[in-house]
């Protein structure tokens, strides 16, 4: 067996000697020694041993009162207590009062040895049963807070996968990360490509507008640093870190003791940080371990992903938006030229019947029907013009996704067919 710590407690120095040299040192026991039942109270609380050999009959403070002082202090050390004949009535007491077993005396030493040997299997498995109940009890508190926390990360991957809006999915990050993590503040910051410099988005306390002048060059803070290399920072106490941004504790008003910061990263680039700092009031004393800096890393990779969608989708409806007007002016175009190249052609006919030579009469018609042709380019191309200033009132179709393109070719042939209606003003 493992070596065991067994306390004599004996006043007679041949006993004590023969329970120490023939009992304890055979099967490889530590012992410790004391005479005087105050003294055995104090090593008892001191030492703290697996075993106590205990004398009734001792100087100074009765066995029995050492184990009523014992139980008051709910000091579940085993004691066997060590008796002469005539005290069976003082043995029976000391049962009440926890003692596991009792020898009287003379006693042999296998008598002994197994007595002791049978107190401390039973103390050992009762210890290796508290331990198992314990380690049980913190795996299943830890299963309870993944449990927790992966329930926790599935809601927030939900939410920012549900929306291609930028600020919904920082909203959506930081009102769910201290569901997390439980922290003081907590920031995220993008990367400005064209200026090169980290700029807050929002903070846990949606107060972003606090720290719009913080803006931070790569490499030289935390965040900074984090984005520069790409690699996440676990601080336990960033007072000693040269990269901690003095200003930002002014601003926050209290003290950073640890702070844990994970890059965003797309398939290409770095494209910001999110940054936490301080656990709170309730887990004080326990800074950022290596569990929440993989929920943290987890979670910055699905922003990572819901903000770039978002981007690209404020680059394609843009596109889509720019090519809508494309579409609409090439509609527009296309009617006036028509127009003005039908009159063209009218004039063009004109001008070659009067070099030909043809007879006035024939002149004068054609003229004629010229104007009547130029009235009706300018009816058409006033038709346009009027469509165009009634845009509010024309149909739009499906372009891409969720982009409208303005049906302008349907308004403008409606509009034609009315004003060429019979009836219609000229």
């Amino acid at each position: 067996m493992n070596q065991a710590t067994v306390l004599i407690t004996e006043g007679e120095d041949e006993t004590r000697d023969f329970l120490h040299n023939a009992v304890l040192k055979p099967i490889g026991c530590r012992v410790l020694m004391a005479t005087d039942g105050r003294e055995v109270l104090q090593r008892v609380l001191d030492d703290r041993p697996d075993l106590i050999l205990l004398d009734l009959v001792l100087p100074g403070l009765s066995g029995l009162a050492v184990l009523n002082q014992l139980q008051q202090q709910n000091c579940r050390i085993p004691a066997i207590v060590l008796t002469a004949r005539g005290y069976e009535q003082a043995a029976l007491q000391a049962f009440r009062l926890g003692a596991r077993d009792f020898l009287q005396k003379p006693f042999q030493a296998s008598e002994v040895r197994s007595v002791v040997e049978n107190a401390l299997t039973e103390k050992r498995l009762r210890q290796e049963k508290e331990n198992l109940t314990q380690a049980l009890a913190e795996t299943n508190q830890r299963l309870q807070q993944q449990v927790h926390n992966w329930t926790a990360l599935n809601d927030i991957a939900q939410a920012i996968t549900s929306t291609l809006d930028e600020r919904e999915v920082f909203q959506h990050v930081m009102e769910n990360v201290n569901r997390i993590l439980r922290v003081e503040l907590g920031s995220l910051l993008l990367l400005d490509q064209e200026m090169g410099e980290l700029e807050f988005q929002v903070t846990l306390n949606g107060e972003a507008a606090r720290f719009s002048t913080l803006r931070r060059k790569p490499g030289h803070e935390i965040a900074s640093w984090v984005v520069q290399h790409g690699e996440p920072l676990l601080i336990s106490d960033v007072c000693h870190d040269p990269r901690f941004h003095a200003q930002l504790g002014e601003i926050t008003g209290f003290p950073h003791l640890s702070v844990l910061c994970v890059p965003l990263k797309t398939q290409w680039q770095v494209i910001g940080a999110i940054e936490v700092i301080n656990k709170r009031a309730e887990t004080a004393g326990s800074p950022f371990n290596q569990e929440d800096l993989e929920l943290l890393t987890t979670l910055a990779s699905w922003v990572a992903v819901a903000v770039e969608n978002a981007r690209l989708n404020r680059v394609t409806r843009k596109t889509a938006a720019v090519n809508a007007f494309k579409q609409t002016t090439a509609t527009v175009a296309h009617h006036i030229n028509n127009q003005l190249m039908a009159f063209s052609l009218k004039l063009e006919s004109l001008e070659d019947s009067i070099e030909t030579g043809c007879p006035m009469d024939e002149r004068e018609k054609a003229v004629g029907t010229l104007i009547v042709s130029a009235h009706r380019c300018i009816q058409d191309i006033s038709a346009i013009v009027k469509a165009m200033g009634q845009l509010a009132e024309i149909h739009t179709r499906p372009y891409v996704g969720a982009e409208k393109m303005i049906d302008i070719e349907g308004a403008l042939d409606e509009r034609l067919r009315h004003i060429t209606a019979p009836g219609s003003p000229a």
